[in-house]
Formats: C-alpha cells, sequence, structure tokens
C-alpha cells in the first residue's frame, strides 16, 4: 500500500491521477495531474518507496511548454512505458528516470 497520498488525493500538494504498484521493488509509480503543476513542461510522472520517499522523477523526452505524461505502465523488465500529451510513446529507465527511448505516434 502507498502512504503517500494524503487524505484529499494529493501528493506534494498536487492530484493523483493514477497510482501502478512495483511489486518486485515495493514502490509504486505515480502520475500527477500537470493541471494543477502550472505553465510550462510538467514533469508529472514519478516514483516513490511505499513510505512516500521520492526515488526519480520522470524527465520528459522534449522540452515543449506543454509536455507531460498523460499515460503509464510498468514493464515486467523494469521499464516504464508512458504516452506524453505531444504524442510519445516514452521508454524511461525503471531505476532512474531517465528517458531511453521514444517513438512519435500522432
Amino acid at each position: 500500500m502507498f502512504n503517500g497520498i494524503s487524505d484529499d488525493g494529493k501528493v506534494s500538494g498536487v492530484t493523483v491521477l493514477d497510482v501502478k504498484e512495483l511489486a518486485t521493488e515495493s514502490c509504486f509509480l505515480v502520475l500527477l495531474d500537470y493541471m494543477d503543476m502550472g505553465e510550462g513542461p510538467a514533469r508529472n510522472l514519478a516514483k516513490f518507496t511505499e513510505q512516500g520517499a521520492l526515488v526519480w522523477i520522470a524527465d520528459l523526452p522534449e522540452a515543449d511548454s506543454r509536455g507531460c505524461y498523460v499515460s503509464m505502465e510498468p514493464s515486467v523488465e523494469g521499464a516504464v512505458f508512458a504516452n506524453t500529451w505531444n504524442g510519445y510513446r516514452v521508454t524511461i529507465d525503471g531505476e532512474t528516470g531517465k528517458v531511453l527511448g521514444q517513438k512519435f505516434t500522432k
């Protein structure tokens, strides 16, 4: 169970949209609501420990002012697959949060 979400459904003051458990690591992927994060790119995909400690915040594949993640799914190999607002399917390193690859899908 992820203990990092407040009673009002937020992490660090930002609304949580989705949580995926990484059972092999006792960690969680958390997709935060980019609309709560103000103007500019929103690095809104993060990995937390079960106790709510931040492990990493995922990089974005581009520095566009509307860049943000809209969905995510962990892979069995440890990587994270995520889709961005701008139409990219991104592969993220599950250990570091760094972008390993991207493909434009629109």
